[in-house]
Formats: C-alpha cells, sequence, structure tokens
C-alpha cells in the first residue's frame, strides 16, 4: 500500500495472529481492507476433493481481502503462515470516509486498480500449461541478489499451492528442471537460474 494512501485511511484496529491462527474462514461477516504490518497471511480456498489452494499471499506491506469493502461475507479462509500482525480497516469505516473525502475513494480505487493487474499476472501464470514453466514465472520475477542468485521466500510446498499444483508435481518439475540445466538449488530457498534459462 502506498504511503500516500495509508496516511489518508481512517484509524484502524491492530490485530496479532500466531501461526496457523485464523483471521476469518469463508462465510464469515465480511471485516474489510487487511493490511499485513509483519508475517504472512494466506488466503486459502479448500476444493471438494480436498487440495488446498493458496489465492493469495501477502507479507509486509501487502493488502488482502479488498472484495469485502463491498461484499458481506468472506468467501476463503485467511490463514497466518507464521506470527503476524495487521491493521485492520473497517469497510463501513472506509466507506463513510470515502463519501466525506472523494480524493480518498480515487486513491482506494487506484490501490484496487493495481491489485487488479497484480492478480490479472498471476492468472496468467496459472493457466500457463507446465508446472515447470510456472515455477519458473515465479522465479524470474523474485530480486536477484548481489551473488546472482534468488531467494524464494516460502517453502516449495507452499509455493505449489499458490500455484495450483500437488507438491508431487512441484518436485517432479523442479527435478526435470535441474537435470535440463534450467535451474539449480542452493539450499535456504536459494536457486539460480543459468542465462539460457532467462531466455526459455
Amino acid at each position: 500500500m502506498s504511503p500516500d494512501l495509508l496516511s489518508t485511511l481512517p484509524p484502524g484496529r491492530a490485530v496479532a495472529l500466531a501461526r496457523g491462527e485464523t483471521l476469518f474462514r469463508a462465510g464469515d461477516p465480511a471485516l474489510g481492507l487487511v493490511l499485513v504490518r509483519q508475517g504472512t497471511l494466506e488466503l486459502v480456498r479448500t476444493s471438494p476433493e480436498g487440495r488446498r489452494l493458496v489465492l493469495h499471499r501477502a507479507g509486509p506491506g501487502d493488502t488482502f481481502a479488498e472484495a469485502s469493502i463491498f461484499e458481506t461475507c468472506h468467501h476463503c479462509d485467511a490463514v497466518a503462515a507464521m506470527p503476524s500482525r495487521m491493521t485492520l480497516y473497517a469497510a463501513s469505516d472506509l466507506r463513510r470516509a470515502a463519501e466525506t473525502d472523494p480524493t480518498l475513494g480515487w486513491r482506494i480505487a487506484a490501490h484496487l486498480a493495481s491489485r487488479l493487474v497484480a492478480e490479472r499476472a498471476r492468472a496468467e501464470r496459472l493457466a500457463l500449461p507446465h508446472a515447470a514453466d510456472r515455477i519458473l514465472d515465479v522465479l524470474h520475477a523474485l530480486p536477484s541478489e548481489p551473488d546472482g542468485s534468488r531467494r524464494l521466500d516460502r517453502s516449495w510446498k507452499t509455493l505449489a499451492a499458490e500455484l495450483g499444483l500437488s507438491h508431487e508435481a512441484t518436485y517432479r518439475a523442479l527435478a526435470r528442471l535441474e537435470r535440463s540445466g534450467r535451474l539449480s538449488r542452493e539450499g535456504d530457498g536459494r536457486v539460480r537460474l543459468p542465462a539460457a534459462a532467462a531466455l526459455a
């Protein structure tokens, strides 16, 4: 969230969660906009077959549950992936503040538009037909460290859920990428992508 928008929001409520604790579940009354201050929150939906799908993963500075500004209830679960702190801005407070200050409404609209762009990119990633292509797309988006490596800040199992893959399919794809020289894993979530992989 931009500092410009953050400085104009009405007061929020601080919330702290332990790892595995739930902020809300599907069907709960909509709380409002949530800003992560520390830790990681995952928006999760479980399929009828029992597969866990991570719809969104929010870290420090990220927002989620934006739709709850306008919805009456939540459509997924929000679970802390680690000890986390966040600020909850009640939907009613945001709507009232935007009615009083139309420029705030435009700032919120701009923020929602940026989130839409990010979700469109994620949808394009999920549309890639091969697990290896989805994984590479995520890794190429990571910032490069001074030594040229990139660091994944979550487990491969978590990434698999984000990509709509089983963890078995993810590990098979990683093994194929390593065998073909398009990726090497160095531990602690660090990977190295040879220059040729960047052109693939």
